[in-house]
């Protein structure tokens, strides 16, 4: 027994539900489609609301906004069944066999994640930066994931057992793209829940422009800051993440002044090349660390 979780905001989820409903049904298993709409615009509520004459699909309208923690714990807590699977709604399916390979992992105490895949290189370079940065850091096998298993952890496509949610729940003080899968995967090895990996991976077809992907990057970078601080420099979130790792390696040396200013002599250059034809993952990987020395030397940490 299965609840499919699909958090909305304006993106329409019509093929992606359809076809989980047909491989649902085909299963023989009961599920269970919940769908909830983070108040989305207009012309997205009034397409996906129609899914809801779906057998076993239900529609959920909120009017405020709850952003990507709050959602996901309330869809967790409206969720009939003991076994939740998490989707993203910029997903697509990859496998006719998508439901059915999870099925096995449908038992008490266990977390399995998918992972991740994306299309060909869009013609449109305004997407490049995005769909390089998630094709180079995003799609990596289970064999590669089952190595440090809680590090990196993507709520876009998972499975977790309700009672494990219950005890780790997404952190609420965090807003926006907000790093808020990081935390989780870590307060889950915290609590001695190991993540299980296996290769079932979506397609990410929710691409962004340039600007709009590096804002959403640069607001993930402070919420990191914020996590640091709630944690107060927490060895294993430190270990866990491999921008504060560095990060905390140059603040021993004094150094991050230093790469505050040169990311405020190079933001330009760099941003030009981001937003550019061939976006570089390395500058774009520059860029976030100066980003967040720039950010915390800013504030006085």
């Amino acid at each position: 027994m299965i609840s499919i979780c699909i958090p909305i905001y304006n993106f329409d989820v019509t093929a992606l539900v359809h076809d989980l409903h047909a491989q649902g049904e085909a299963s023989g298993v009961p599920f269970q489609i919940l769908l909830m709409d983070d108040a989305s615009r207009d012309e997205f509520r009034i397409k996906n609301r129609e899914l809801a004459s779906l057998n076993n699909v239900e529609y959920i309208q909120l009017t405020n906004n709850l952003g990507r923690t709050g959602i996901r714990n309330l869809l967790a807590e409206t969720a009939v069944y003991p076994h939740l699977l998490f989707i993203d709604c910029d997903s697509e399916v990859v496998r006719d066999d998508y439901l059915e390979r999870y099925f096995p992992f449908c038992r008490p105490g266990v977390i399995c994640s998918g992972g991740r895949a994306y299309l060909d290189a869009p013609e449109d370079e305004r997407l490049k930066l995005h769909w390089r940065v998630g094709t180079t850091k995003e799609v990596t096998s289970a064999q590669q994931r089952s190595v440090q298993p809680n590090k990196s952890f993507m709520s876009c496509n998972f499975l977790i057992d309700k009672n494990i949610f219950q005890t780790v729940k997404f952190d609420e003080r965090l807003k926006g793209y907000c790093n808020e899968d990081t935390l989780f995967g870590i307060e889950l090895e915290r609590n001695g829940i190991v993540i299980q990996h296996i290769d079932n991976p979506l397609y990410h077809i929710g691409l962004e422009s340039s600007p709009e992907f590096l804002a959403k990057i640069e607001n993930g970078l402070r919420n990191l800051h914020k996590i640091d601080r709630m944690l107060k420099g927490d060895p294993l979130f430190v270990k866990s993440v491999t921008i504060m790792r560095h990060y905390h390696r140059l603040k021993r040396l004094n150094l991050p002044p230093l790469i505050s200013l040169s990311y405020r002599i190079t933001r330009k250059p760099i941003r030009a090349n981001l937003f550019g034809k061939n976006p570089s993952v390395k500058l774009y990987d520059l860029y976030k660390l100066g980003y967040l020395c720039y950010t915390r030397n800013w504030e006085n940490d």
